[in-house]
Parts: C-alpha cells; structure tokens; sequence
C-alpha cells in the first residue's frame, strides 16, 4: 500500500481531535496546512494533518487520481483507488493519537473535497463530520452499494466557480440525501473556484458542533 504523509499541526497537550486536510489537484500539503492554521484558532485541542497526494505532478504538485480521462467510471476508479490509501492513513493516525472515528473530521478542497466524500463514505465507522469546499460527490450510482457509514457532510461552493461547476453542489447534496446521509449545501455568492472568509467560518461551525454532538 503507498503510503502518504505531509505538514502537522499539534501544539501543546493532548488532543481530542483529529482533523485531516486533502488538497486541491495540482497543490500540496503544505500549501492546504495554512487553512488548518486558520481554522486551529477555533477548534483547540485538535490535531491538524494534510497529507501530500500520492502521485506526483512535479512543479504542479500532486495529484490523488488522473484527471486526463474524465468519464464517470475512471474517475470512480480513480477517486476509489486514492480512498482506500487515505482511510489507511487515517487508521494509522488515529491509532498514533489514541482516537476514534467519533474525533475526526475530514477537510476537503475541489479534488480533496471529491475525495473526502468517499473516503468517509467507505469508513467502516462513521467520522463526526466532512466539509467539502468546491468539490462534487462522483459515480453516486456506482458508490451506493459500497456506503458503509453516513457521517454529517458539510458542502460548501461558490457560484461563481469556474473550474468545479456550482450545479455540483446540488447534485451533491440531493444524491447523498437520496443515500440517507446528513448533508447540507451553503452557497457562496460571487465565489469562484477558491474558500474565503465565510467559507472557513461555516466550516468550523460545522466541525464544531459535529464534534460536540
């Protein structure tokens, strides 16, 4: 199994939480941990990691599954292949700090958002929450027979997005609704393909109170 790893967050005392970050197509780990030292300001005691993809793309960074053929059944394959190392990591990590499903959330940017739906999806038990930043829920159709948990998903778009188009958003919510998952859509207004201010903050409410529930 190809093992991944990146840039860590853990000041001072024990943690309750783990909380993994998966960039964007073309990005790093170390460019995505500066979102978890936003969000760390408002969720103490928690854990942050943002592993690197495990496909290098060079001066473009990496990538958690090809892009070059789009069609609904490769990019399944694609998307199902990258979960399986990343709910590897995760059992790694979680066994590290002593925790459980319960304590860990999943952040996710455009490819990393696509991701951390599936990935969550196909955990043997449920994590507390997912937040899903541009990103879309690929091959429901094909995913709904391996569901083994249904955790609270946060997704967060802009409809401006340029690069991830913003009808993902409500395909997203309605096919995980139709799974009987807990999913909400908050929209964006003027946001293109990227997360501001008021995106960081509904996802750490989300994160927040699934955490407390």
């Amino acid at each position: 199994m190809i093992e991944i790893n990146g840039p860590e967050i853990c000041e001072g005392g024990d943690k309750k939480k783990l909380i993994v970050f998966l960039h964007g197509w073309g990005s790093s780990g170390n460019n995505f941990i500066h979102l978890a030292k936003v969000m760390s300001k408002s969720l103490p005691e928690s854990h942050f990691i943002a592993p690197n993809a495990p496909f290098n793309r060079g001066v473009d960074g990496y990538q958690w599954f090809s892009l070059e053929d789009r069609s609904e059944k490769a990019l399944y394959n694609g998307v199902k292949n990258a979960a399986l190392i990343v709910n590897k990591f995760i059992d790694i990590k979680l066994k590290e700090l002593n925790l459980k499903d319960a304590q860990l959330s999943l952040v996710g940017f455009s490819q990393g958002a696509m991701l951390a739906i599936h990935t969550s999806l196909t955990r043997i038990q449920p994590c507390a929450s997912v937040v899903a930043y541009s990103g879309r829920f690929i091959a429901p159709t094909l995913v709904a027979s391996e569901i083994k948990s249904k955790p609270a998903i946060c997704i967060i778009h802009g409809d401006a997005d340029d690069v991830v188009p913003f009808l993902s958003l409500d395909l997203a919510v309605k096919a995980l609704r139709e799974n009987g998952i807990n999913a909400l859509g908050h929209t964006i207004h003027s946001l293109g393909h990227m997360i501001n201010d008021e995106g960081i903050k509904l996802g750490v409410d989300f994160i927040r109170r699934n955490f407390e529930n």
